[in-house]
């Protein structure tokens, strides 16, 4: 199959422009746990699954600062999207840095030709932030392939995704723990369309209402020799690969930032109240926020080498501030603000969901710092 030089990136292009629309059309609907077929249909033909997929490949061939600016747009718009494609980046981003040539052919091409969604599946009730604690496992057959077992939660795009990368138990014996999950278990290729694989509905969470976040189970999922993305060893590397690049959700913050941002200036322009010096030096403040938000965004692929330090601060920075911008935004516009409904209570939800998500804030610092002291 023969795919195009030089394909343009979608910044900018009536694709990207079309699907904004259709995301700002219906982020308000968050009835039904998901982005809607008609926004799941304007993500494939947008050119923004395949951004960062190498051009030999079939890809876009972007780079990863490139893929944070689009990730900020979607999340301007839907927040919940923002999150469901920025896991598949890093779910692709591992695949290109740990694949075989072959999983690269197989499971790249199905991102640019077919448009399939990747998402990764690793926590599970009772197990820490670290992901050291799981009880999934993989089983090695005795005539090959290996027999997946056990349920995850808080999975982002179940039942929305093609393909999950689903971290197991590979050994019994002990193995040692990584920054972020353990040597002894390995990263699967998991195909939602294979027997033993099922979604099991979405949570009603707080925040990122619709992004598909809910529960998958593996009863007896045979995965083949080819689908072992990792078996043991560098799993805790790979978990961790997105951040070396500047990956980041501190720019899926940026964009729930802007648009809080944006809806203050626009209440103060529809209430006559721009002319209010006091009102101004407030809207000077949240801007002033937005600009450190953005600055750290940028610094997370600006740094040569591993990048984790940077990717890992942004995060911290970005959601944290986004949380005091969407706040701030909340009492310009009054109590309306605070209903549930209300666009800047939507915002405000997402900021904090992004604090939690993996890893989460406090582990962000703890990996950061334990860089630092030399560990």
């Amino acid at each position: 199959m023969e795919f195009p030089a030089a394909p343009p990136t979608p910044s900018g292009s009536p694709e990207l422009a079309e699907l904004l629309t259709v995301l700002r059309a219906e982020a308000h609907d968050d009835t039904s746990g998901r982005p809607s077929d008609t926004a799941l249909a304007a993500l494939h033909v947008s050119g923004v699954l395949s951004l960062s997929v190498p051009i030999e490949y079939g890809g876009l061939g972007a780079d990863w600062r490139e893929a944070n600016t689009v990730i900020t747009a979607l999340a301007r718009a839907d927040a919940s999207v923002g999150i469901i494609v920025f896991l598949h980046y890093a779910a692709v981003s591992r695949i290109i840095a740990y694949g075989s040539e072959d999983q690269r052919k197989r499971l790249l091409t199905a991102v640019s030709h077919d448009g399939r969604i990747f998402a990764s599946s690793w926590s599970e009730p009772g197990a820490d932030a670290a992901k050291q604690k799981i009880a999934t496992t993989a089983e090695q057959r005795t005539d090959g392939g290996w027999a997946l077992n056990g349920a995850k939660t808080f999975t982002t795009s179940a039942g929305v995704a093609d393909f999950y990368l689903v971290l197991a138990r590979t050994d019994d014996q002990g193995g040692t723990s990584g920054n972020y999950g353990r040597t002894d278990q390995g990263i699967f290729v998991v195909d939602s369309t294979r027997p033993g694989f099922t979604a099991e509905g979405v949570l009603d969470l707080s925040g990122m209402r619709r992004s598909a976040t809910g529960l998958i189970r593996l009863d007896n999922y045979l995965a083949e020799d080819v689908d072992v993305l990792i078996r043991s060893g560098d799993t805790p590397a790979v978990i961790g690969h997105p951040h070396t690049l500047g990956l980041t959700l501190g720019a899926v913050a940026l964009g729930v930032a802007e648009e809080a941002h944006d809806i203050a200036i626009e209440v103060g322009r529809r209430r006559s109240l721009l002319g209010s010096p006091l009102y101004r030096h407030h809207i000077f403040e949240l801007g002033s926020h937005l600009a450190a938000i953005r600055g750290v965004v940028d610094a997370a692929t600006g740094t040569p080498g591993d990048r984790s330090s940077p990717a890992l601060t942004a995060k911290v920075f970005a959601s944290e501030t986004a949380e005091v911008i969407c706040r701030g935004a909340q009492e310009l516009a009054g109590s309306a603000a605070f209903s549930r409904g209300h666009a800047l209570n939507r915002l405000s939800q997402d900021a904090r969901a992004i604090t939690l998500m993996g890893p989460p804030n406090y582990l962000c610092r703890e990996l950061v710092a334990a860089k630092l002291g030399g560990r």
